[in-house]
């Protein structure tokens, strides 16, 4: 039955669990009762024993061995015995296997917002080269307005940043570390938890021994994390998807697969395979949340070594989206003359001639929306594109007259998108400054988890070196 449990820790959590069983040895070791001479010998010498373990494979999991914990412990007592016992005082599996989980569960986070801000600066990319790209955007699934690619992968860009920043909380909210709470009440030894905590590369300890091995919510963090980025992101590929299926949106060849009968077809199944890891990552979400579900508060295998695996799956299939997403952006074009020829055949001007109307005819804009809608209503039911309309088409609908050249301005789809030049707006201007300020956002996330990523690498480093800890 611990089989399973047994490889997943081999596989994923044995590097963790050496350097933990490290930390918290330099712990003992620095405590009064063990600076006898002899102790800090025998000590230091099943120290770099401990340490060597990173360069070893793992043991085999022997028949009356649990767990890798006890499996890592036998492998030093062939060599250092009773010495052994150093690295259980104040010790128990409780805050040594949440401490593990936690700094399994950073490193998931860490990667997946490597992946974030690399989507991050592919849409920014791709939207800097369609600043004047018009698409007619739906709303209610229904054609709604003109806007811009820029526009609409820049608010993309807005939402997955809004996902890095809920990545990063949760990273903070996880980055507190277990260990020296033992089985739930703490230790009578003085272990300095502060320190424990700085050598592996958490923020401080978590304040309250009970609740660092009885909570598990950083767990749901994750879970929920995931599945907003992943609720988010199918909702882009759908419109790819639809994009696609009109050929506005091209992928090249190797992204698209052939019909084994259709010599014609161009199926893009990096975008459907894209959507389905998607969909299993709101999918494996559940997994997590059943198993927190109506147990009780106290250390448990439920949120423990059951849950690890459906933590890891929900984080392969994010990955493998965000890898496919980010494929299909860089190696996919927008058919820019197709999509114009297509806003051209719209009626999503029509709140423009509207506002024109209101604007420079003096109408109210109720009667000047009834009016368009007029217009509108005759010029679909006479098969025309509301783009060619004229002075008189206006008159026979009881408008005012209006020049040709103020008609054809307000209705054409570019000039639409110009005019809206405001905040947040998809003008040329308006929306190369909000790519740059988006810009500078990301380059500011992606400073800050640089330095994240070399402050654990340097913890790392110096706790398998023997070094002293960094103070603050």
């Amino acid at each position: 039955m611990l089989a399973p449990d047994y490889h997943f820790a081999v596989r994923r959590l044995r590097h963790h669990f050496i350097d933990a069983m490290t930390a918290h040895l330099d712990a003992v070791l620095d405590m009064p009762a063990f600076a006898d001479p002899a102790d800090q010998t025998r000590g230091a010498a099943l120290r770099a024993a401990t340490v060597g373990l990173h360069e070893v494979d793992a043991p085999d999991q022997d028949e009356d061995v649990p767990d890798l914990y006890f499996a890592l412990q036998r492998e030093l007592e062939r060599d250092h015995g009773e010495t052994v016992g150093l690295i259980r005082v104040g010790l128990s599996r409780n805050d040594l296997d949440m401490t593990v989980y936690k700094m399994h569960g950073r490193e998931l986070l860490l990667t997946q917002a490597r992946s974030l801000l690399g989507l991050r600066r592919s849409l920014l990319n791709r939207a800097e080269m369609h600043l004047e790209t018009v698409i007619i955007a739906n709303t209610h699934h229904q054609p709604g307005q003109p806007t811009t690619v820029a526009h609409y992968l820049a608010a993309v860009e807005a939402q997955v940043a809004r996902d890095h920043e809920r990545l990063v909380q949760a990273l903070e909210r996880l980055n507190r570390c277990p260990l020296g709470a033992a089985a739930l009440a703490g230790t009578s030894h003085p272990l300095d938890r502060q320190r424990t905590a700085s050598v592996l590369g958490f923020d401080g300890p978590v304040e309250n021994t009970y609740d660092a091995v009885a909570s598990a919510d950083w767990e749901l963090d994750l879970a929920a994390v995931a599945s907003s980025i992943a609720l988010g992101l199918g909702r882009f590929v759908v419109d790819l998807l639809g994009w696609a299926s009109h050929g506005w949106y091209r992928l090249d060849d190797g992204l698209v697969q052939g019909s084994s009968i259709m010599p014609q077809k161009r199926n893009p199944v990096a975008l459907e395979h894209a959507r389905t890891r998607l969909s299993r990552v709101v999918g494996s979400a559940g997994l997590v949340a059943f198993s927190h579900h109506n147990i009780p508060f106290a250390d448990l295998n439920d949120f423990g070594p059951d849950i690890q695996g459906a933590l890891l799956v929900q984080h392969r299939q994010l990955m493998g989206a965000l890898e496919l997403v980010v494929a299909c952006l860089e190696h996919g074009e927008f058919d820019e003359d197709g999509l114009k020829k297509a806003a051209a055949l719209t009626d999503t001007t029509a709140t423009e001639l509207a506002d024109v109307l209101a604007r420079e005819a003096g109408l109210s804009f109720p009667a000047a929306h009834k009016l368009v809608a007029a217009l509108v209503s005759k010029f679909q039911a006479e098969g025309r594109p509301l783009t060619t309309a004229t002075p008189d088409d206006l008159v026979a609908c009881g408008g005012p007259a209006l020049s040709a050249e103020t008609i054809s301005a307000a209705l054409d789809p570019l000039a639409f998108v110009s005019r809206r030049d405001g905040l947040g707006m998809p003008a040329k201007t308006a929306m190369a400054t909000q790519l740059a300020a988006a810009g500078h956002r990301l380059a500011a996330a992606e400073e800050a988890l640089q330095a994240r990523d070399a402050a654990f690498d340097l913890a790392t480093t110096r706790l398998r070196a023997g070094a002293a800890p960094i103070s603050g």
